[in-house]
């Protein structure tokens, strides 16, 4: 490939870059905005903002300094320690903000072990290159291991523990995650090596590919509350078809107004025998700052009585009702009123819902 189409072409996906960025960057910024006004405030969607701006800030300096800037002030800078440290750092901020987002995304009590590790790694990094310390082959990619023990956990948090519509954005978001990890080892490792990455439109290409692909990803899932659903839920009941309680569980200290619980409950029991009967089953009903979620099997109703109606405490509740029915659902029919059979399916319960036993 000639010089000049290697040129036109690295100019145009730049560009493109600079476009979708910008655009994403704007689009995490007002869904920052409303959460913020609806009091509902996530990190998760600031720290996109953050991460899209400067990749679009990253992206307009190199397209001025590599095709708009004079020819000799480029080169000069391409060929010292100031062109190696600023884009090292611009990798370390934007991968910082991703294994921030990954972090809180895992919900893992990782206590940012690996952010501090990576801030820890690009410092040595830097210090190696500033003091000329020459760096054996290999040693990146053996101190960035734990970095993709962290992909592996956020590929397996947002792939393979949830499901249906949820889970289909992610496989976007993840992939174009995973992209963008991959783009930027590379692109560091060419630096390392004292190469010249201004040029290489395929890990421009990679970048923008990545960048779509996790902005039109986490962008299009229903709610970023999704990710933090376990601070929303307040308690959790299962019931026969006839309305009577078989099971519940708090998640909250005063998880739920006595009054709002017992109001309820009353109103589930009259409404079970409408249910049973019709085609179309009540799942939610909004009653103020809670939502009652509804879920239904041959043999058991469930209840979620949370803070937001999010899809996945539907998929759970799905799941666990699931587990009730190939338990319990045999017994059902001649249950005689016993609710001690039930006793042990809190521990059902908890592996669903993520409760770790409280320590003796």
């Amino acid at each position: 490939m000639s010089d000049g189409v290697r040129y036109n072409l690295s100019l145009m996906v730049i560009t493109t870059l600079l476009i979708v960025t910008l655009i994403f960057a704007f689009l995490f910024g007002n869904e920052w905005k409303k959460q913020k006004r609806a009091k509902n405030e996530q990190f998760i969607p600031f720290a996109l903002m953050i991460l899209y701006l400067f990749l679009f800030l990253n992206s307009s300096i190199m397209c001025y300094f590599n095709f708009f800037a004079d020819p000799n002030l480029a080169n000069l800078l391409a060929n010292s320690k100031y062109y190696f440290l600023s884009v090292i750092n611009f990798i370390g901020i934007v991968t910082s903000i991703q294994i921030f987002i990954a972090e809180r995304i895992i919900r893992k009590n990782t206590k940012h072990f690996f952010l501090i590790y990576f801030i820890f790694f690009i410092v040595l990094l830097i210090t190696f290159k500033v003091l000329d310390v020459p760096i054996f082959t290999g040693y990146y990619f053996i101190l960035s291991i734990p970095l993709w023990t962290l992909l592996a956990l956020f590929i397996y948090k947002l792939v393979w523990k949830i499901s249906g519509q949820l889970r289909q954005k992610m496989i976007i978001a993840t992939i174009g995650y995973t992209i963008f990890c991959l783009a930027i080892v590379y692109e560091m490792w060419l630096i390392l090596r004292g190469e010249e990455v201004a040029l290489l439109f395929e890990i421009k290409g990679l970048i923008l590919l990545a960048a779509i692909l996790m902005g039109y990803g986490f962008y299009t899932i229903p709610s970023f509350t999704e990710f933090d659903w376990d601070k929303k839920i307040r308690h959790l009941y299962i019931l026969n078809l006839n309305g009577l309680c078989l099971l519940q569980q708090p998640f909250k200290k005063q998880s739920i107004d006595e009054d709002l619980l017992g109001g309820s409950l009353m109103a589930v029991q009259s409404l079970m025998k409408e249910m049973i009967q019709s085609d179309k089953f009540l799942q939610i009903i909004d009653h103020g700052d809670a939502k009652i979620i509804f879920e239904r099997t041959p043999h058991a109703i469930g209840i979620i009585i949370a803070e937001e109606d999010l899809y996945i405490l539907h998929y759970k509740l799905q799941q666990l009702l699931k587990e009730f029915d190939l338990l319990f659902g045999s017994l059902m029919k001649d249950w005689t009123g016993n609710l001690d059979i039930f006793k042990p399916f809190h521990i059902i319960v908890n592996k669903i819902f993520e409760i770790k036993p409280a320590r003796s």
